[in-house]
């Protein structure tokens, strides 16, 4: 009986210290379901953040098209009105040349101009082509042209004596009848006084601007061909840099989210180029910006080695994606990326290699190697002082 009772206060106070321990397990689980449904909540606020952010997002996306739509039309508007400066400013140049052929003959005839101010013996016998007609291709440095300037030889012509309807008048029957009046004139001074010695001095003269009016003709016309071609090959230039710009610049950011995202973050990083000077892209740079998954915008010599790595390979593989090439050599690759990283950098690869685009990786991680289809091994062999190579195909094990 005494056993029995012992037994039975010893069966007590194990019963109560049992019924103390699962208060407290009560109370610690209670406090976990608090703590649980706290984290809930924060992860329902971070996830309604995230959709906020992500039309923040696709809003500036859409706002940089639009910008980009909007330069393109500019750009064309301004190639255009380029264009049309160029036309003029031949026409100018043409137009400059017959009046210095003008003055000059009026100087060799003495025929008198009514002037304003100026003298026609400012006015050179022979042509001087480097003066008159210089030929500017190059655009100024804020990628306009300038009105052509050309020599006026310090003469002002007064037009006072012809009416509104002469000024406007520039018909070749008009002009065919001042020289048809001139030819008159001519006859007549001829038959008056006729100096044979002048004559022949008119008509070596005469040869010799004939001559140098061809030369002229000729060097204006290679003037505009060297300016079209020129033109031509700018053109060509920009097409292709544009056309490579703008696969790269679509691309990147496709790349750069394949190479990031994970369970943690499944929309990946954001990538993006921006051009320092749109209106003539090949003379500046190209900025690239990188966006790691969960971190704020920063300047990429912000970034730490990891990032930089995997937002260059980005490019890199962005690039390769415009014209690619039949295999890729990457030589560690991965030695500044922890294993995270390397896993996805080695799912990239394998997702993107295959019969027409090879990889050929050297590196000393075995999370980055054992993705790979073989294996190459080089070690130093002693007896012989050579390097020599070891080779396993890993097709034949299961993944």
């Amino acid at each position: 009986m005494k056993a029995t009772t012992e037994r039975l206060t010893m069966l007590e106070t194990t019963s109560k210290a049992e019924q103390a321990t699962l208060s407290k397990l009560e109370e610690q689980k209670q406090a976990i379901q608090n703590e649980i449904a706290e984290i809930e909540n924060a992860i329902t606020m971070l996830q309604e953040e995230l959709k906020g952010l992500n039309d923040i997002l696709e809003d500036k996306t859409k706002t940089v098209e639009q910008v980009k739509r909007t330069t393109s039309k500019a750009a064309k508007g301004l190639d255009q009105a380029l264009k049309e400066i160029g036309s003029k400013n031949d026409e100018i140049e043409k137009l400059a040349l017959d009046r210095s052929s003008i003055y000059r003959r009026c100087r060799l005839e003495e025929i008198p101009l009514p002037l304003l101010e100026g003298n026609l013996k400012n006015v050179p016998m022979e042509e001087n082509l480097r003066e008159e007609v210089a030929m500017d291709v190059d655009e100024d440095e804020d990628g306009t042209q300038q009105v052509k300037k050309v020599a006026d030889y310090g003469i002002e012509v007064d037009f006072e004596t012809l009416d509104d309807d002469e000024r406007q008048d520039n018909s070749p029957e008009t002009a065919a009848e001042f020289d048809t009046a001139i030819t008159k004139f001519n006859g007549e001074i001829e038959r008056m006084a006729p100096n044979m010695k002048a004559m022949d001095r008119l008509d070596d003269v005469e040869a010799k601007l004939a001559n140098t009016e061809k030369e002229a003709d000729k060097a204006r016309k290679d003037s505009k061909n060297a300016r079209d071609q020129f033109n031509d090959v700018k053109k060509r230039r920009c097409d292709m840099f544009n056309k490579a710009y703008t696969h790269i610049s679509e691309r990147i950011d496709q790349v750069y989210k394949d190479l990031t995202k994970g369970k943690a973050s499944p929309m990946g990083g954001v990538a993006y180029l921006s051009l320092e000077d749109s209106e003539e892209p090949y003379a500046e740079g190209i900025k690239y910006h990188a966006m790691p998954p969960m971190k704020r915008f920063r300047d990429m010599e912000q970034l730490s080695g990891g990032e930089k790595t995997v937002a260059a390979l980005a490019l890199l593989f962005a690039i390769h994606s415009y014209q690619p090439a039949p295999f890729f050599v990457l030589d560690e690759v991965d030695a500044a990326l922890d294993n995270t990283n390397v896993a996805k950098i080695a799912n990239y690869i394998r997702a993107q290699a295959s019969d027409t685009f090879q990889f050929i990786v050297i590196s000393l991680k075995g999370s980055l190697y054992e993705r790979g289809n073989s294996l190459v091994g080089i070690y130093r062999d002693q007896d012989v002082n050579s390097s020599r190579t070891l080779t396993l195909d890993l097709t034949q094990y299961d993944e």
